[in-house]
């Protein structure tokens, strides 16, 4: 990759980094860009075009130690996250990154095969060390007579005497759940439970330890810090715009009015834009309160969220 006078803008997949990209080769630099959107179906901004060599570059820059830090003029856009951008980064993550278009509504059917790629995999090897690697063995352990044979896996528990299988799902109801290719749903309370654990320990969160551990940079770097939150609020998001061109010495926003409306545009798709303030909402007005409602429809994050906050409020 050619980064020879390039600005670079380091991001996390679902933070929005290409749509930052179009936006500052658009309004900043004057690149010349196609008449079209840069938006695709999912609404992310994997379709921008350039006529004209642009100065600005997006990449997971931090993924890639040696190359993240090398643009000649050492100029690095850092998109970064807070706690409170968790729940609408990690919703926008799973339906945008690498535009597999995984709806967090339905995440518990067929989960193995819409996370067993190299966008998700680390999310994927770490609910079935968390859950599932010793599911069986615990289990089976848990109800298991001494002069019973032991088992590691589900293989070896099929291979257990007729008897001993019996008793173990009639007398005692053992449950033995598989996940795996084969058997690629996961329960939907498991995943509930998973995404409880980021949200109640933020610090522990992917999206975090990426950032604090991999979003480092050289110290000859000159790094502008662009936050994320800054993404939904119209009016944040253009001071932070105007104060990347005083950084990166351009002269201002041109055609402040077509960058309002691009915006406008874009602020329409970002359909979880508003989940960490309705989650919110609901545990204060409703649940605190104890007012009677009639629940709305939530996704899994959604519910990890709340039974997030539950848990400080209960305990």
């Amino acid at each position: 990759m050619n980064l020879k006078n390039k600005i670079c803008i380091d991001f996390q997949g679902g933070a929005h980094g290409n749509y930052l990209e179009f936006v500052c080769n658009k309004f900043l630099a004057q690149v010349r860009t196609c008449e079209n959107l840069p938006f695709n179906k999912l609404g992310s901004s994997h379709k921008k075009q350039y006529l004209t060599e642009p100065d600005f570059k997006s990449w997971h820059f931090f993924e890639h130690r040696g190359i993240r830090t090398t643009p000649s003029n050492g100029k690095i856009i850092s998109i970064q996250i807070n706690y409170d951008d968790l729940l609408p980064l990690s919703l926008v993550s799973l339906l945008r990154a690498g535009d597999h278009n995984i709806c967090p509504e339905d995440l518990e059917k067929n989960t193995y095969h819409k996370l067993n790629n190299a966008d998700y995999q680390s999310i994927l090897d770490n609910i079935i060390n968390s859950f599932f690697l010793n599911h069986v063995k615990d289990s089976y352990a848990a109800v298991k007579d001494p002069s019973w044979p032991y088992v590691e896996n589900y293989n070896d528990f099929l291979s257990l005497p007729s008897n001993i299988k019996k008793e173990c799902v009639e007398f005692h109801n053992l449950k033995l759940l598989q996940f795996d290719e084969n058997n690629p749903d996961c329960p939907r309370g498991i995943l509930r439970e998973f995404f409880r654990i980021g949200f109640s320990d933020p610090s522990k969160s992917g999206f975090v330890t990426a950032q604090k551990e991999k979003m480092r940079y050289s110290d000859e770097a000159d790094v502008f810090v662009f936050p994320f939150s800054a993404f939904y609020d119209i009016k944040k998001f253009l001071h932070y715009i105007e104060c990347v061109a005083i950084w990166a010495n351009y002269n201002g926003i041109k055609d402040r009015k077509k960058l309002v409306e691009l915006h406008n545009i874009f602020l329409e798709k970002q359909i979880f834009k508003n989940a960490k303030n309705k989650c919110d909402f609901l545990i204060k007005n409703y649940i605190e309160k104890g007012a009677n409602f009639s629940f709305p429809k939530l996704n899994v994050l959604e519910e990890a969220y709340i039974e997030s906050k539950l848990d400080k409020i209960i305990f």
